[in-house]
């Protein structure tokens, strides 16, 4: 068995073959597997719970305090 990986994009349920590979499979009978996974892996998760994953370091009395913060009234 000799495997050939490659991405292509379906159109009407027909796939493209890059040209490199379109001589050496040209009449020949193939077995195809469908891999949809995407690059971003992120996709697949909510922006909700990539927020919820988000951290923020700062003073402790930041959200009280954090209009002196922006006007500079705060030793940020």
């Amino acid at each position: 068995m000799h495997a050939i990986e490659f991405q292509t994009t379906v159109h009407d349920g027909v796939l493209q073959i890059p040209l490199e590979y379109r001589r050496e499979l040209d009449g020949r009978d193939v077995r195809v597997v469908v891999d949809t996974r995407t690059e971003d892996a992120g996709e697949t998760e909510t922006l909700l719970a990539r927020l919820r994953r988000a951290r923020m370091a700062g003073p402790a009395d930041l959200s009280t305090d954090h209009d002196a913060y922006v006007i500079g009234n705060r030793d940020a």
